[in-house]
């Protein structure tokens, strides 16, 4: 039987600042990366400097998380996010202006590209740790919904207004957007007010480690270890990463060599796929969910059958099908996996959780993508792809057989986050 959220709109003072934060941060994400893209492009970096871009996006958030998470408090929250957006507009800021003073070297931009990576190291744990904060325990899942159905599209219509501006105007100056979009989000952000109330479990003994840097450290790795649903759940996490590395390092190949298509069938398959993700986010936001775990593992095994189907054929409308399933499939995975590690983790200790799952998935991302680029040379995009999509059935079965995560309902996630602060 299918249940519907009921009870208090999310749509309240805070959420409401956080909620057009993110987006508007979203675009300023999408500003800065395409633009200094298309800069290196011009300045003839080529292959090397895009791929170096790509390396510095993800790994210094990856391996810094886990480090800036200790530090983050239920009350200074918003003010690492304020943090981050402030010293990303400054990065956007510097770039142009060296770069109009005739200064552009690769160095110099990669240096400044993983300051602005390291940042979100901050931001992102704090923007998934502040929504229980704001939003009551009934309104979680909605909150993740309908945040992670809008960026979708709000990341889809960025980085086609991005294109054209960088058209008309290059990348020097599309740059100053993003400029600007950072400063409003962090603007936004200072408007939230929350009253964070220490919790009962802070009185434990077993919570006397979390006043020491190096106890919230460890206590971040042994928290995942030793949670029976965390645990499983980041073990997938790998596998999807590995699984999603032939299709963002390969897609565009793909396009070209296997379908014999033009880049506007890549632009399609990409509004497809945002397409798909938004409609599952808005279904999300609608319908109460219960075992937040079975839905996670089911979404990873339909999104590996869709990369399998992509890799193994080449008839469009399949591969139109296949690109809407994947783009469920984000929103689907997403939305359960924030919600899980809100509801099955005491609050103070949920930025550093979230660090320490999304780096040691995170990792895989890069090394998966460096392996399927020479596997391409030698077997053809479309098999990796197919190969990726393998793993990711196989690892979910795997996950829903042998592991507590696709069994546990809402009462076993507040039962859990009960026991981990004994831990």
């Amino acid at each position: 039987m299918v249940k519907f959220i009921d009870g208090e709109s999310v749509w309240k003072r805070n959420f409401n600042y956080l909620f057009y934060s993110r987006l508007v941060k979203i675009s300023a994400d999408s500003f800065a990366f395409n633009s200094i893209l298309w800069l290196l492009i011009y300045d003839g970096e080529g292959a090397i400097g895009t791929a170096l871009l790509i390396a510095v996006t993800f790994l210094p958030e990856a391996f810094l998380a886990p480090i800036t998470g200790p530090f983050m408090k239920k009350n200074t929250l918003k003010f690492w996010m304020y943090f981050s957006d402030i010293t990303r507009a400054a990065v956007v800021l510097i770039i142009p202006i060296c770069y109009f003073n005739g200064f552009s070297p690769l160095w110099f931009v990669m240096a400044l590209m993983i300051l602005h990576s390291a940042t979100g190291a901050a931001y992102n744990p704090a923007s998934v740790a502040i929504i229980p904060q704001i939003v009551n325990e009934q309104g979680i899942q909605k909150a993740n919904a309908l945040l992670q159905s809008s960026a979708q599209i709000v990341r889809l219509g960025a980085f086609t207004l991005c294109g054209a501006i960088l058209t008309f105007i290059g990348p020097a100056y599309t740059m100053l957007f993003a400029l600007i979009f950072y400063l409003i989000s962090g603007f936004l952000v200072l408007f939230i007010k929350y009253k964070a109330v220490q919790t009962k479990t802070m009185d434990l003994p077993a919570a006397t480690q979390r006043g020491t840097y190096f106890g919230r450290l460890k206590r971040g790795f042994v928290l995942v270890r030793k949670h029976q649903i965390l645990y499983p759940l980041a073990i997938y996490c790998i596998f999807m990463n590995l699984a999603a590395a032939p299709w963002e390092a390969l897609s565009a190949v793909y396009v070209a060599e296997e379908l014999n298509s033009l880049p506007i069938t890549f632009s399609l398959l990409k509004a497809v796929t945002s397409g798909g993700a938004f409609l599952m986010g808005f279904l999300l936001a609608k319908v109460k969910v219960n075992k937040y775990g079975l839905l996670f593992v089911t979404a990873g095994i339909i999104e590996g059958i869709a990369f399998f189907i992509t890799g193994m054929n080449t008839f469009l409308p399949l591969v139109f099908l296949a690109a809407f399933a994947f783009g469920a499939a984000v929103s689907a995975i997403n939305v359960p996996e924030y919600t899980i590690i809100q509801t099955s983790v005491d609050e103070e200790d949920q930025p550093q959780v979230y660090a320490v799952i999304h780096m040691i998935s995170n990792l895989s991302l890069p090394a998966g993508a460096i392996a399927c680029g020479y596997a391409a040379n030698a077997f053809g995009s479309g098999k990796v792809i197919a190969v990726g999509g393998a793993i990711e059935i196989l690892a979910g079965i795997g996950i829903l057989l042998f592991t507590k995560l696709a069994k546990a309902q809402r009462s076993d996630l507040i039962r859990e986050r009960e026991a981990s602060v004994h831990i």
